[in-house]
C-alpha cells in the first residue's frame, strides 16, 4: 500500500470507500501543515489546522467537503503590531487518480492526503491586510507613535494639494 503525503493525520484511508461509488464517510482530523502564507498573514508551520467534513466516493476519485479552521497571525496594516485571528472556510474539492480529469488534487486507490486541500484552503482564506482590532488607530505619520498606546503632540497637516477642498468638509453637495 503506497501512502501519499507526510504520514500524518491528514492521510485518510479510502480503499474500501472507493470500491463503492456514492458512499460517504465522515472525517475529522487535526494536524500541523507546512506554513501557509500570503503577503499579509500566515498560518505558522506547526500550528494545528482542523478539517471537519466528509469524503464521498465517485467514479475516478473522491469528493472532499467540509470546514477547515486554523489560527493565523500577521502584522496589523495600521500599527504593525501582531494581529491574530481564526479562519474558518468551507471546502469542496474533487480528488482524482484519473489523468483525463483536470483536477488539482490526487488520490491513490487506497489513500487520500488532505494536507494539500487544507493548506490551499488556508491560503485562500488568510486576510491580505490584517487588523489587530477593528478600531486600530495606527501609527502617527509624523512621529511614528502607536496611537493605540500613546498620544502624541503632532497635528494633522492638510496636504497643500488638497487645500482647496478643505473648505468643503461638512457641506451638502445638493
Amino acid at each position: 500500500m503506497k501512502r501519499t503525503g507526510h504520514g500524518g493525520q491528514f492521510d485518510v484511508g479510502v480503499g474500501a470507500l472507493r470500491k463503492h461509488p456514492g458512499t460517504r464517510r465522515a472525517v475529522t482530523v487535526s494536524d500541523s501543515i507546512a506554513e501557509a502564507s500570503n503577503s499579509g498573514s500566515r498560518v505558522a508551520e506547526g500550528s494545528d489546522v482542523e478539517f471537519d467534513g466528509a469524503v464521498e466516493s465517485i467514479l475516478g476519485g473522491v469528493v472532499v467537503t467540509g470546514t477547515v479552521s486554523a489560527t493565523w497571525e500577521g502584522a496589523c496594516r495600521r500599527c504593525l503590531e501582531t494581529a491574530t485571528g481564526r479562519l474558518v472556510t468551507e471546502v469542496r474539492e474533487i480528488c482524482s487518480d484519473d489523468p483525463e480529469l483536470d483536477v488539482e488534487y490526487t488520490v491513490t486507490a487506497d489513500w487520500l492526503d488532505l494536507e494539500p486541500v487544507v493548506h490551499d484552503a488556508c491560503i485562500l482564506e488568510l486576510p491580505l491586510a490584517p487588523l489587530c482590532k477593528d478600531g486600530c488607530l495606527g501609527l502617527c505619520p509624523r512621529c511614528g507613535a502607536n496611537r493605540n498606546r500613546e498620544t502624541c503632540s503632532c497635528t494633522d497637516e492638510i496636504d497643500p494639494r488638497w487645500g482647496a477642498l478643505a473648505g468643503l468638509e461638512g457641506t451638502d453637495p445638493e
